[in-house]
């Protein structure tokens, strides 16, 4: 559906057993195939994954784990807990609009573990019952559609692009951006603050 590069940017073959090793145990393997194939990229020109090796810390998996969790630990009322505590959300990407992708480390098999998106605009998290192949699969053929997604998704060419014409993901301060105009970085200080003030509970 979606076809791999021919000349993959940062492809990542292995050895995982450091990288898992970090990350508090294995890794599903539809993620290990996806980095040996596609490498760093670009995801219908609105998301991106996080890759277990890259010279911008920004798109590397381990660090930007820490980071991100670090940024949402903080906070009380979470519907989920935050890697690395069990069965907890381990960032994997996130988009142009800086929403955040997680796979929920739910189970004993990695194969298993779904994925959460958490919607920067509406400051809410939703379970998305597939693998990470499953997802991107889903996006391209029209059948997924998180809600923090736009509705003009599709049609869009091409369906991934090298990490050429991949923008960098932090979690520092920003101002918000319009949909696919680069991705944003978010100040989840404010973006906590205005949800608990506003909603005290994640919309679904």
């Amino acid at each position: 559906m979606i076809p791999p590069p021919r000349l993959p940017v940062e492809a990542f073959g292995g050895p995982w057993g450091v990288i898992e090793a970090d990350l508090g145990g294995p890794l599903p393997q539809d993620y290990k195939d996806l980095s040996r194939l596609y490498g760093a990229g670009y995801w219908l020109q609105f998301l991106g994954l996080n890759v277990p090796r890259s010279v911008n810390p920004n798109i590397q998996l381990a660090p930007q784990a820490r980071a991100i969790s670090a940024a949402f630990s903080g906070y009380e009322d979470l519907p989920y807990p935050m890697w690395p505590a069990p069965e907890g959300l381990l960032p994997l990407g996130g988009t142009d609009n800086g929403d955040y992708l997680f796979w929920l480390r739910r189970g004993s098999r990695a194969e298993a573990w779904p994925i959460v998106v958490w919607d920067r605009a509406f400051h809410s998290f939703e379970l998305i019952e597939c693998d990470v192949t499953g997802f991107l699969a889903g996006l391209a053929r029209g059948k997924i559609l998180p809600k923090a997604f736009p509705d003009d998704l599709l049609p869009i060419e091409p369906l991934f692009s090298t990490c050429e014409s991949y923008p960098s993901v932090s979690a520092e301060a920003t101002d918000a951006a319009p949909r696919r105009s680069g991705r944003v970085r978010l100040d989840l200080d404010q973006a906590w603050s205005s949800w608990r003030g506003s909603a005290g509970r994640p919309k679904s």
